[in-house]
């Protein structure tokens, strides 16, 4: 698949990367939007260690699942996952968890690319084609409300 990857400080490079695969619990979504989140700006300009480069950012999207039960599906994405066994997770705050990974920050890949692999818990669905773009942005909206 083709990404942009961040390869340095204040350097963004289109380029082929591995495709991901979905592990148990996953799927593939085929991202058509992504927004550029200020921690992405951030990682671009070498603000953020949490984001070593060579890494692939984005965590704000939408798009389709590709392959499996729910081929087809418009969705977006909630960037940000537990560990699904602390306490913070049985309790229903995955956001306080301390294994929480989030996609654009080791080892998730981000979403500037076609694909990434995702839980299918962490997948929205979007009920209509023309509502996935503005669905991308459910990410920022959500914190900041």
């Amino acid at each position: 698949m083709k990404a942009l990857v961040n390869t340095d400080v204040e350097t963004l490079t289109y380029m082929d990367q591995a495709d991901p695969i979905a592990k148990a619990g996953e799927e593939l979504v085929r991202i058509q939007y992504s927004g550029i989140c200020g921690s992405d700006m951030h990682a671009f300009l070498g603000h953020d260690t949490r984001r070593p480069t060579p890494i692939i950012l984005g965590h704000e999207a939408s798009g389709t699942i590709v392959g499996g039960p729910r081929d087809g599906t418009l969705v977006t994405i909630n960037p940000l996952n537990g560990c699904g066994t602390c306490h913070a997770c049985r309790s229903g705050k995955p956001n306080i968890c301390l294994g929480r990974q989030i996609i654009s920050m080791p080892p998730r890949p981000g979403a500037f690319a076609e694909m990434v692999a995702i839980p299918s818990e962490n997948l929205l669905v979007v009920p209509r084609a023309e509502l996935l773009q503005s669905a991308a942005l459910t990410e920022p909206l959500a914190c900041s409300w």
